[in-house]
């Protein structure tokens, strides 16, 4: 039974004690079921209006949150754009890197490529250096052989100063003289023997003004202007030598006057540029040494260069080219090979006579007088004449600053050192020919070993 019912039969109902007890219990009942309702709602609208304060606490929150994510929002914005520029910085940096990255490893490779040539190079070197080394061990030993052998030559000169200081020359200068004189009329006998064995045809009028050459005479003009010099060379070409070949024979005479004198002051009769040379260090040994120990020299290095020679030197061929040249330029007529055979063939005996000779004096003034110096003397064509120094081999008048045409004769001159001063002395002057006296040498009409002068 619900409680509504039962307080309404309550009041119709007369109440009895029971029925009275029950009402107010239920009286009670609802009293507290009401207090319960009036505490029930006191508290739900309590915690309603706490609930919407806490909503309102909570919607703050929420508003001060959201302030938050926009700044955070912002931040993040503001962080992106540095990020990108930093990040477009770095990524510059990283290309400017990559970029000298690979320029280096560019010179790394030059650096390794470099590293192995200069490796290579090392290994050469060493090489180099181990052959270097085999030569010095090589070159050591020679240089103990050389100082042996030096030692050796030093008793030598020592010896030969000894005898030298005793006079002990194996040769007079006057002995030597008679060499030049000898040689000197073995020349002057050859040139009249070949001046009479050819026979010029007579020149034409117009053979004396023609000027044109063929190229070979060309070159045998310019071979006899180095001995002869211009002006007999000039001489010999315009001159007529039918029936009187006295021009040729003086040409002949000169000729081998310059040849004889060369070979009687070489060393080895080879190359001029090694003659220079030995005649520069001999130079210097003179200037420094005393005449005993520069003639000593002189006559050991004679020696020994001479006998490096192969064979016997082709001096020969010097007199030879000379004849042949003489005879071209003179206008006989033929070519340069076959006069060169003919006068080898039917002259060679008497040319070989003549080098014995030449070498004979080279021997005597290089090796066999060391108390002085001895030197052949001739005159240079063209300088002028000197009487100090030559003679005029027709002793006529001379003419002032008249030059030199030929030499004829050899002469001879000696040089002392005393106290370390040169002194020279002529021994024998050479005869020379000016042009002013060739007319009247030509008409004296010398004789000859096949001739003899008209009677």
């Amino acid at each position: 039974m619900s409680t509504a019912s039962t307080t309404a039969t309550t009041f119709l109902t007369p109440p009895t004690t029971t029925t009275y007890q029950l009402y107010r219990i239920s009286l009670l009942a609802m009293t507290l079921a009401l207090g319960y309702l009036a505490k029930a709602f006191r508290r739900s609208k309590y915690a309603a209006k706490q609930a919407q304060d806490d909503l309102l606490v909570l919607r703050k929150a929420i508003e001060s949150k959201d302030s938050e994510m926009a700044s955070l929002h912002r931040s993040v914005e503001t962080m992106k754009e540095d990020t990108r520029d930093r990040v477009g910085v770095m990524e510059r940096e990283v290309e400017d890197l990559q970029g000298r990255l690979r320029d280096a490893e560019g010179e790394l490779a030059g650096v390794q490529e470099r590293r192995r040539e200069l490796e290579a190079a090392l290994m050469q070197r060493d090489g180099e250096m181990g052959e270097l080394m085999e030569d010095k061990t090589r070159l050591v030993t020679e240089h103990q052989g050389v100082l042996g052998i030096l030692s050796d030559r030093t008793a030598d000169l020592k010896d030969a100063q000894a005898r030298l200081r005793g006079g002990d020359d194996r040769l007079t200068d006057q002995a030597v003289l008679v060499l030049v004189q000898a040689l000197n009329t073995k020349i002057k006998e050859t040139a009249a023997l070949l001046a009479d064995a050819f026979e010029f045809e007579e020149k034409k009028e117009e053979d004396r003004r023609s000027s044109v050459d063929s190229e070979e005479m060309v070159e045998v003009h310019e071979r006899a202007t180095e001995i002869l010099g211009h002006e007999m060379v000039e001489i010999l070409r315009t001159t007529d030598h039918h029936g009187d070949p006295a021009l040729v024979r003086l040409a002949f005479q000169s000729g081998m006057i310059e040849y004889a004198r060369w070979m009687s002051a070489s060393w080895f009769f080879e190359d001029p540029e090694d003659e220079q040379l030995l005649a520069d260090i001999y130079q210097r040994v003179r200037m420094s040494q005393d005449q005993i120990a520069a003639g000593r020299w002189r006559a050991v290095t004679h020696t020994h260069v001479q006998e490096l020679i192969n064979g016997e030197p082709e001096l020969s061929d010097y007199f030879i080219d000379a004849f042949v040249n003489v005879l071209l330029t003179a206008g006989f007529r033929s070519s340069s090979a076959a006069l060169h055979a003919i006068v080898g063939e039917r002259f060679g005996a008497t040319i070989s006579a003549l080098v014995r000779l030449a070498l004979g004096l080279n021997k005597a003034i290089g090796t066999e007088v060391t108390a002085c110096e001895l030197k052949a003397l001739s005159a240079t064509p063209g300088v002028q004449y000197e009487p100090a120094t030559m003679i005029d081999v027709v002793d006529g008048a001379v003419q002032h600053g008249e030059t030199v045409l030929c030499t004829c004769e050899l002469g001879l001159s000696r040089a002392d050192k005393i106290d370390g001063v040169w002194t020279r002395n002529i021994l024998l002057k050479p005869k020379v020919v000016l042009p002013s006296g060739l007319e009247e040498l030509l008409a004296q009409g010398e004789s000859t070993p096949t001739k003899t002068k008209p009677q």
